[in-house]
């Protein structure tokens, strides 16, 4: 009897013993959570005190990055198949006799809303030098005394215009690229200066030519200077306005045999009126280091 109550008493000890243990762990427990929120909120409070860190600021692109930009695009962007842009027409005589290309350049500008006269640009802003390529050699006024000028001449003749006027065109030397290319300007807008031949017509090499960054300038007895405005090429038609022709349209195949034959010479001006534009905003010139 005696070793009953004896059990008996050991596994109510033993009861009692597990029952006050209980609690002891559960206060643990507890006590671990509490220190754990303590540690996530010290971390927080740390977080709280660092200095926000904001994102790097990247510089506005400048005039020619956002040129470039535009020019890439409007390569990239599929040929509408027809287009053309609202010009003048201009007859370059009797005043400016050989200057076919002050003409075009002037039919050009005017497109985005400017209004030159026909002499403007031979008067005011085109470049004269002794180099076909980056000046006019002659008179413009004297047929027997004026030759021509090349792109890289013409593009500096519009910074010219540019600084002395303010307006927000930016001329960029298409030289190299086939006529089809140049019908992506016409579906941006934008009309095309291109060299060619009177009338079309075979070209034919006189005098000298002058190579510049791994381009040759070969001067032509018949070099002639159109405002390209117009395509379609299910009818195979290219719109020229020719200041001696006045509004033609050709065959795309004919005036390609030209512009090809004189040396895929070309000048488009983007419209950026839109850019944004610094304070000290300078043009981007043509320049040219090497020997000739």
């Amino acid at each position: 009897m005696k070793r009953i109550i004896s059990i008996w008493m050991i596994l109510t000890l033993l009861m009692l013993s597990g029952c006050a243990a209980a609690p002891a762990s559960s206060t643990m427990d507890q006590a671990t959570k509490d220190e754990a929120t303590k540690d996530e909120a010290t971390k927080d409070e740390a977080t709280a005190d660092e200095p926000a860190t904001e994102a790097p600021t990247l510089p506005e692109p400048d005039v020619k990055e956002q040129a470039e930009r535009e020019y890439e695009a409007i390569l990239s962007t599929p040929l509408q198949g027809s287009g053309q842009v609202e010009v003048e027409e201009m007859d370059q005589f009797p005043e400016l006799p050989a200057g076919c290309e002050s003409v075009a350049l002037t039919i050009a500008i005017n497109s985005y809303g400017y209004d030159l006269e026909k002499t403007d640009i031979a008067d005011k802003y085109l470049i004269y030098g002794d180099s076909f390529v980056d000046s006019y050699v002659g008179d413009p006024r004297v047929w027997l005394d004026g030759a021509g000028i090349y792109p890289p001449g013409i593009v500096n003749t519009v910074w010219n215009f540019v600084e002395d006027t303010g307006a927000r065109l930016y001329p960029i030397d298409t030289t190299s690229l086939s006529l089809s290319d140049l019908c992506h300007f016409i579906d941006a807008g934008y009309p095309v200066v291109a060299w060619e031949t009177y009338y079309d017509a075979e070209p034919s090499p006189d005098g000298g030519y002058e190579e510049r960054d791994g381009i040759v300038y070969q001067w032509f007895r018949n070099e002639h200077c159109v405002t390209l405005y117009g395509y379609d090429l299910d009818q195979g038609i290219v719109m020229l306005s020719d200041s001696v022709r006045g509004k033609v349209e050709i065959s795309f195949s004919e005036f390609e045999y030209a512009y090809d034959g004189i040396g895929r010479f070309s000048v488009v001006m983007l419209d950026t009126a839109d850019y944004d534009y610094p304070e000290d905003f300078s043009p981007d010139r043509y320049t040219y280091d090497g020997e000739e």
